[in-house]
């Protein structure tokens, strides 16, 4: 009996149309998987190194803020 961690090499071209729709569609599910893994990784990334960051006292592309303007949001009564 084939051992289940074994790959087995398929050959697009002798598939009908059945199977080679399902590879297509395994091979976009799989490609769109690790697009999302990637993304996700790259945003935990950025959290961590934000939140890093707002702990030690420092945000590297802001030097200095500046108020430009303040105003009331609420109406007084």
């Amino acid at each position: 009996m084939p051992d289940p961690e074994e790959r087995r090499i398929i050959e697009f071209e002798k598939l009908n149309w059945l199977g080679k729709t399902v590879f297509l569609a395994g091979a976009a599910v799989e490609t769109t998987a690790q697009l999302l893994d990637k993304a996700l990784e790259k945003a935990v990334d950025l959290v961590l190194e934000t939140e890093r960051a707002f702990k030690e006292g420092r945000d590297s592309p802001v030097e200095d803020a500046k108020i430009l303007g303040e105003w009331e949001d609420r109406e007084e009564t």
